[in-house]
């Protein structure tokens, strides 16, 4: 009986740390979009601007390293691509 509530608590709290995880990643991308609301960018160029949005998909990709590694592979290898399409 206690290894069983012991097993339980062990599924819950990695639910519990992949629930927060996707939550973080979730809420982070709209409070940056608050952020870059409030002050006026300067005009990106299509790099400066593929460069910014790749940086963000590998902070997400960072996110999930721990719990899906191959996931944030993907998410990392499509950041990467991403920034070369639309390099100078």
């Amino acid at each position: 009986m206690t290894t069983s509530t012991l097993q339980l608590k062990l599924q819950r709290s990695r639910f519990t740390q992949h629930a927060l995880d996707a939550l973080s990643a979730f809420l982070a991308a709209p409070l940056r979009s608050l952020q870059a609301d409030a002050t006026p960018a300067p005009a990106q160029s299509p790099a400066d601007k593929a460069a910014r949005e790749a940086q963000e998909v590998r902070e997400m990709a960072r996110t999930f390293a721990r719990s899906q590694p191959g996931f944030a592979a993907d998410l990392s290898a499509a950041a990467d691509r991403h920034e070369l399409k639309h390099a100078e």
